[in-house]
C-alpha cells in the first residue's frame, strides 16, 4: 500500500466547473483577442477580452440589456437579440482595433451549432470582425433575424397570448413584424457605432 497520496485537488474554479485551464492557457498562448460569449436564461453578453502580462482587459463588449437604446423591444434570451449584441459588440471593437482577429471562447458552456451562442458569433462576424468559426455551425438566416417569428404569428395568431411572447406583449411588440424590429436595430446600431 502506498505512503503517499497520488490525488491532486483541481484548482477551485475547475472543481466548480467554472474554467477550463488547459484551454484558457492555450487562448492566452495564441495572444489574439477572445470573443468570450456568455449567456443565461434571460440574457447574453459578448466580451472582447485581451490577455497581456498575465492580466485580461475587456475591449469591447456588449450585453442584451443594451439593446433597448437601440430600438430593440423584445426578450434578451433569444437568437436575434444574441445576433444584435455579438454585432454591437463587433461594432465596438472595431472601433477600438481597426482589421481585429479574434479566436471565440465558448467557456464550459456545452457548444451546440445554431444556437444562441453562434448566433452572437454571427453577429460579430456580419459586424467585420474576423473571427475563426466555420459558417456551418451559424443559426439559419431566416431565425437569426426573427422571420421565424412573424410566421409563428402569422400562422396561429391565437396562441401569441402564451407565456412565452408576455414579454411583447409588455412591451407592445407587434409580433407579426418582429423582423422590421431586429433589421431595424441593426441599421441603429450601424449608424451610431461608427469603426
Amino acid at each position: 500500500m502506498s505512503k503517499t497520496s497520488t490525488y491532486q485537488t483541481p484548482f477551485r474554479r475547475r472543481h466548480e466547473g467554472r474554467t477550463n485551464y488547459a484551454k484558457r492557457l492555450a487562448y492566452v498562448k495564441s495572444g489574439m483577442p477572445r470573443a468570450v460569449v456568455r449567456k443565461s436564461t434571460n440574457h447574453l453578453s459578448v466580451q472582447f477580452i485581451q490577455t497581456t502580462d498575465g492580466k485580461d482587459s475587456v475591449v469591447a463588449s456588449a450585453h442584451t440589456k443594451e439593446l433597448n437604446e437601440y430600438t430593440y423591444k423584445g426578450h434578451g434570451g433569444n437568437v436575434p437579440a444574441a445576433y444584435l449584441a455579438g454585432y454591437l459588440a463587433g461594432k465596438r471593437m472595431l472601433s477600438v482595433q481597426k482589421d481585429a482577429e479574434t479566436i471565440v471562447d465558448f467557456g464550459i458552456q456545452p457548444v451546440i451549432h445554431g444556437t444562441r451562442l453562434f448566433a452572437a458569433i454571427k453577429g460579430i462576424v456580419d459586424a467585420g470582425v474576423k473571427v475563426k468559426a466555420d459558417a456551418v455551425s451559424f443559426p439559419k438566416e431566416e431565425r437569426v433575424h426573427g422571420k421565424h417569428v412573424d410566421a409563428f404569428a402569422a400562422k396561429e395568431p391565437s396562441k401569441m397570448n402564451r407565456t412565452q411572447f408576455q414579454s411583447y406583449l409588455k412591451n407592445h411588440v407587434d409580433t407579426k413584424t418582429f423582423s422590421h424590429m431586429v433589421e431595424t436595430t441593426k441599421k441603429t446600431i450601424t449608424e451610431r457605432v461608427k469603426a
